[in-house]
C-alpha cells in the first residue's frame, strides 16, 4: 500500500479482538519502522497514531507479509494531531499515556525545574510490544504533560528500560548539563534485529535540548554479556570519584560498573540474591536511627531489595532478601537521579483494565527511607510534599461516632485513619464495589472487589508494636493506594471504573482515634 503523506500524523485503526499483523514502514527503500498490531477497519475499537512528519509530501509503502483486509488497510489515513484519549474515567493522581499500553518508568531525571519521566510504550495498541519509550513532564511530580515519543525500536532491537543521567561536568563530552540516557536496545525482539542477528546491548542516548528530543550515538556502552542483559541504572559515586553502573544479566544475577568518563566501563562485581530480578537500582537512604546514619540499598523489580554498604566498587549486603511490597501491581520502580535531598521512586502498576485505548498507570511518587526493625531495616514509603500541597480537609469522624456515609464528588481522596494498637474491633469501609475491611485484632486489612479480582487480597500490620498504629488511603480512579505503619506497610489494588463518583461509607465496631477525608483539588 502507498500513501501520500499530506499531514504529520499516520492514524491506524485498533480492534482488540483481532490478532496482530505485522506492518513495515518504507519511504524509497530505506525502512523506517515496523510494528505488530490488532489491525482493525470500520469496526476498530480506537484510533492510534505514528509520526511521519519527517515524510510530508512524500509517499511512504506500508508492507506486510500476511494478508490483510483491504478495509484495514484502507482505514489508515493522515491527519493534522495525535489520537486522544476516549476513556472518561482516567486517574488524575497517577501518571497514565495518552493512548496505547505502557510499562516500567524509564530514565527518570530531574533537570532545570523539570521531572522527566519516560517509560516503556506501546503506541499500537494496549498489549506489551513495540517497546518505544514514552515521554511526560511535569514540575510538581503530580501534574504531568504529555509530550511526544522520544525513541523508537530500530535495527538493534526494541527499547528496553534504562535510565536518564545529567552530565553536568561533561564528561561524556557532549556538553555541560547534556541529558544522557542509558538504555537496553533489545536485539532479537522485532525482526529488523532477528534479520541482524542482535542481541541485548546497552546504549547510550543524548539530549541537549532539555530532554524533548534523544539522539541516539553510535555508542555501544556494553555489548552482551549474559542471557538478556539489560535495565542499566546510572549514577555518580562521589566518595570514590566514579560514575556507577548496575546492570541485570539474568536470573538472579546482577553486575556492578564503573567508569570515569560514562563511555567506557569496567565490570567490578558480579552479585546475585534470590528472588531479586531485572531492573535494578543502587542507591543510598536515610535512616531513622539515628537519623543522620545512612545505608546502601540494592533494589529489583519486584520489590525485593538487600541493605548493605557500597564501596563504590562492591555492595556488601548486610540484610536478607526483603519484599518492600505487600501486594502485586507495584513493579519496575526506579529512583529519580537529580534530586539531591531526597529519594524520589516511581513504580509501574499492572493494571488488568482493558477499558479504554490505554492500559496501565504509574503509582504517586513516594519518599523513600529506612526504618530500624530491632537488627534490620525496613523501606518506609511516603507521599511527596508536592501532592500534600493539593490536599484539603472534607470531613472528620467525631470520636464517638461509629459510621460515616458521603458521596464522592469526582475528586481524588485520602482517607486517614489512626488507632490504638490495644483495639480489637473491626471496621468496614465501602467505595462502590469495593469494600475494606480492617480487623484490628489481628492487624488485618482486607479488600475485596469481585469485579475486578476473584479472591479477596489480605494484608497485614506487625502487631509487635504497642505505639497507635496508622492507615492512609489515596483512593483515585481505577486504583487505590495504601500507606499502613507510618508507610513500612505500602500497596495498592485496582478498582472498578468511575470509583470517585460512588457512595463512600464507614461502619465500626471499634474506637478509631481519627478519621479524616482529604480532597485533592488540582488546578
Amino acid at each position: 500500500m502507498i500513501l501520500h503523506i499530506t499531514e504529520p500524523y499516520l492514524w491506524l485503526p485498533v480492534n482488540k479482538k483481532n490478532p496482530e499483523v505485522k506492518l513495515h514502514f518504507y519511504c524509497g527503500q530505506t525502512k523506517f519502522q515496523e510494528i505488530d498490531i490488532q489491525l482493525g477497519g470500520t469496526d476498530g475499537d480506537f484510533y492510534t497514531s505514528m509520526d511521519v512528519s519527517r515524510y510530508l509530501g512524500r509517499d511512504i509503502e506500508i508492507r506486510s507479509g500476511e494478508k490483510i483486509p483491504e478495509e484495514s488497510l484502507y482505514s489508515i489515513f493522515c491527519h493534522s494531531e495525535r489520537t486522544q484519549n476516549v476513556y472518561p474515567f482516567r486517574p488524575q493522581l497517577h501518571f497514565a499515556p495518552e493512548f496505547g499500553w505502557h510499562n516500567d518508568p524509564n530514565g527518570l531525571v530531574f533537570a532545570d525545574g523539570v521531572y522527566h519521566l519516560y517509560y516503556q510504550w506501546n503506541p499500537y495498541g494496549v498489549i506489551w510490544g513495540n517497546m518505544h519509550w514514552g515521554h511526560a513532564v511535569s514540575r510538581d511530580l503530580i501534574r504531568w504533560e504529555h509530550r511526544p515519543g522520544v525513541m523508537d525500536p530500530d535495527q538493534y532491537g526494541t527499547v528496553y528500560s534504562g535510565c536518564g543521567f545529567q552530565d553536568k561536568d561533561n564528561a561524556a563530552g557532549f556538553g555541560s548539563n547534556a541529558l544522557l540516557f542509558f538504555y537496553t536496545a533489545a536485539g532479537g525482539c522485532n525482526q529488523w534485529s532477528i534479520d541482524t542477528g542482535g542481541q541485548h546491548t546497552q546504549r547510550l542516548a543524548v539530549s541537549t535540548d532539555g530532554g524533548e528530543t534523544l539522539r541516539r550515538t553510535d555508542h555501544t556502552i556494553l555489548p552482551h554479556i549474559a542471557g538478556t542483559n539489560r535495565d542499566p541504572k546510572v549514577f555518580y559515586h562521589r566518595e570514590s570519584g566514579a560514575y556507577i553502573m548496575v546492570l541485570y544479566l539474568e536470573g538472579f544475577e546482577f553486575a556492578i560498573f564503573r567508569s570515569a568518563d560514562l563511555l567506557h566501563w569496567e565490570e567490578t562485581q558480579r552479585l546475585s540474591a534470590d528472588g531479586m530480578q531485572e531492573c535494578p537500582d543502587l542507591f543510598e537512604l536515610s535512616t531513622d536511627q539515628p537519623a543522620s546514619k545512612k545505608k546502601w540499598v540494592l533494589w529489583s523489580a519486584n520489590g525485593y531489595y538487600q541493605v548493605g554498604s557500597f564501596d563504590g566498587y562492591h555492595f556488601t549486603p548486610e540484610s536478607e532478601v526483603l519484599s518492600s511490597y505487600s501486594t502485586r501491581l507495584a513493579y519496575a520502580a526506579q529512583t529519580y537521579a537529580g534530586v539531591d535531598d531526597r529519594t524520589i521512586s516511581v513504580a509501574w502498576l499492572r493494571l488488568d483494565n482493558d477499558r479504554g485505548n490505554y492500559r496501565g498507570v504509574m503509582t504517586i511518587p513516594a519518599e523513600l527511607s529506612l526504618v530500624r526493625d530491632n537488627d534490620s531495616y525496613k523501606m518506609r514509603f511516603c507521599l511527596p510534599k508536592e501532592l500534600l500541597a493539593y490536599r484539603q480537609l472534607s470531613s472528620t469522624l467525631a470520636e464517638s461516632e461509629r459510621t460515616f456515609e458521603t458521596t464522592l464528588c469526582g475528586k481524588p481522596i485520602e482517607v486517614s485513619l489512626n488507632w490504638s494498637a490495644q483495639e480489637t474491633g473491626s471496621a468496614q469501609m465501602r467505595i462502590g464495589d469495593t469494600s475494606i475491611a480492617i480487623d484490628f485484632g489481628s492487624g488485618s486489612i482486607t479488600f475485596a472487589n469481585p469485579q475486578v479480582y476473584a479472591e479477596p487480597i489480605a494484608v497485614s500490620f506487625d502487631r509487635s508494636k504497642s505505639l497507635d498504629l496508622d492507615l492512609d488511603l489515596v483512593i483515585d480512579q481505577e486504583v487505590i493506594e495504601f500507606f499502613g505503619d507510618s508507610g513500612v506497610l505500602y500497596g495498592a489494588v485496582e478498582t472498578e471504573e468511575n470509583i470517585l463518583r460512588k457512595k463512600f461509607t464507614l461502619a465500626s465496631t471499634a474506637e478509631i482515634a481519627s478519621l479524616r477525608l482529604y480532597e485533592f483539588v488540582l488546578p
